[in-house]
């Protein structure tokens, strides 16, 4: 009688794992080479990196240009904790790598806004240098030098006196960031910043200086933004008001070398209105079939800017 040969193929096989193969039948990410090239060649750390990649997959990954992403979507993508996705994001933010519409956020492809030098990578190799610098230090410490309930306490009552001291007593709360609900951009302390419009206004500003000085160096986005709100409220006027302005000024011959910031448009707000609007001057500006420097509507002007 015959002996029948039982066959074990891999899927029988104990602890053996599907081989997983990364296809574009699965979807892909349809991205531009230059702005590959220029992610490469950008001076970001482990964790704007990440975030940058995971950005560019919930957006470009279903062929959007900005989406709604939350914190908690990036850190369960990227593995990092959601306090630190949103300090990073915000650096991006600043540094014009992002830009942010509302609640919605996507990669700015004007990579010519790019802050492309920054925080040294040699940064994060210097943390576990300083952690056993740190713990060193702590290991040195005579037992009265160290933390008890009682010279804790002591501590605290000192601190909360400067009669004798000559220092003050604030509250060290009070100096932490403060943080705004519309505040797209804002400078470290939270004490600049601009609204999602306020931004994409000042990039828009800076894309028609480059117009004028291509060498241009890239502002701080947080001190335009915020120059841009204070503008608002100060002369009670709104985005498109102020960008009709401003195009106005960078198509004239003499004050497009003048105005190339908005904190100049608002020195020079009075002086430019009323020459924009003195009869004869710069009749090809004024003229009908000129409709770009005139937006009929808010949807109108955000075409132009997005």
């Amino acid at each position: 009688m015959n002996t029948a040969t039982v066959l074990k193929f891999p899927g029988n096989v104990p602890g053996l794992q599907e081989q997983r193969v990364a296809d574009t039948d699965d979807g892909f990410m349809r991205v531009a080479n230059e702005l590959t090239d220029s992610i490469l060649m950008a001076d970001l750390t482990a964790r704007q990196l990440k975030i940058m990649l995971a950005i560019m997959r919930k957006t470009y990954g279903f062929n959007k240009p900005l989406d709604r992403i939350t914190n908690t979507q990036i850190a369960a993508m990227t593995g990092i904790h959601h306090t630190h996705v949103c300090s990073a994001k915000r650096q991006l933010i600043d540094r014009g790598f992002l830009i942010s519409n509302g609640a919605r956020i996507g990669i700015n492809k004007h990579i010519s806004m790019w802050e492309m030098k920054g925080i040294s990578q040699s940064s994060e190799s210097l943390a576990k240098p300083a952690k056993q610098t740190l713990a060193k230090s702590a290991n040195t410490l005579s037992p009265k030098q160290l933390n008890t309930k009682d010279n804790i306490q002591k501590t605290k009552d000192i601190n909360t006196s400067s009669e004798n001291s000559g220092e003050s007593s604030d509250n060290p709360v009070s100096n932490l960031p403060v943080v705004r609900a519309d505040a797209a951009v804002s400078s470290p302390k939270g004490e600049k910043w601009g609204t999602a419009d306020d931004l994409t206004a000042a990039q828009w500003m800076y894309r028609k200086v480059l117009e004028v000085i291509p060498t241009a160096q890239t502002p701080s986005w947080y001190a335009w933004a915020n120059d841009i709100r204070l503008m608002r409220n100060a002369l009670n006027v709104t985005h498109k008001e102020i960008c009709e302005v401003f195009q106005w000024a960078n198509a004239d011959d003499f004050w497009q070398d003048n105005i190339l910031s908005p904190s100049k448009l608002r020195k020079q707000w009075s002086t430019l209105k009323a020459r924009m609007n003195k009869p004869g001057r710069n009749l090809q500006q004024q003229a009908p079939q000129q409709p770009e420097y005139h937006w009929n509507s808010r949807q109108a002007w955000e075409n132009d800017f997005l």
